[in-house]
């Protein structure tokens, strides 16, 4: 026998040639591409049986189209969720510092004659992320801008997704929307 992968149909096991000095008698060899193959469509689901003459098939079982669309949703949330993560820090609290700062920053910059004991958040930055409170608020305004970019786009990538995978005759269909899913970049612009 050659070296490399090797599928046993009476196993239904995978051998290596050099790891597995004794390979079953009706042992077939497979490429390594073969075999990552049929690991990759394992982990989604398939199933590995034996096809024509003892060679390795994935089999992706029947599956109910509105349980795997609910499914892909689920995920294009999970996703989408990701995504935010690239750009903000995880967590409620931390969610509403930022809308907290973005706010003072807001009014703080509309302002006449602003009185810092009026912005705490903002104060606790002056040192750190500029030298003033009005270097913060700047600073603070700008992130919140580019965020709401971001942001938009992520959720017009996440809701346009969510509505072609109900619209998906088949899970192919649905499975294809969620590979194919357009984050935006940094700049906003989709990836």
């Amino acid at each position: 026998m050659t070296d490399g992968y090797f599928f046993s149909p009476s196993t239904r096991g995978f051998y290596l040639s050099g790891i597995h000095s004794d390979l079953p008698s009706d042992a077939v060899a497979i490429s390594d591409a073969e075999h990552e193959a049929l690991l990759s469509a394992q982990d989604t689901g398939a199933e590995i049986v034996v096809g024509d003459g003892g060679v390795p098939e994935a089999k992706v079982p029947d599956v109910d189209l509105a349980s795997h669309k609910a499914a892909i949703a689920k995920a294009v949330d999970a996703a989408a969720e990701r995504e935010r993560l690239k750009y903000i820090t995880a967590g409620a609290g931390q969610a509403m510092t930022y809308q907290q700062k973005a706010d003072e920053a807001t009014r703080y910059l509309a302002a006449t004659n602003p009185d810092p004991s009026d912005y705490p958040l903002l104060s606790a930055e002056v040192g750190v992320t500029a030298g003033d409170i009005a270097g913060v608020a700047q600073v603070v305004k700008a992130a919140f801008t580019l965020w709401q970019v971001i942001g938009a786009g992520i959720e017009r990538a996440r809701l346009t997704a969510k509505a072609a995978v109900d619209a998906a005759q088949s899970v192919e269909e649905a499975d294809t929307v969620y590979s194919s899913i357009a984050w935006p970049a940094p700049g906003g612009e989709a990836q």
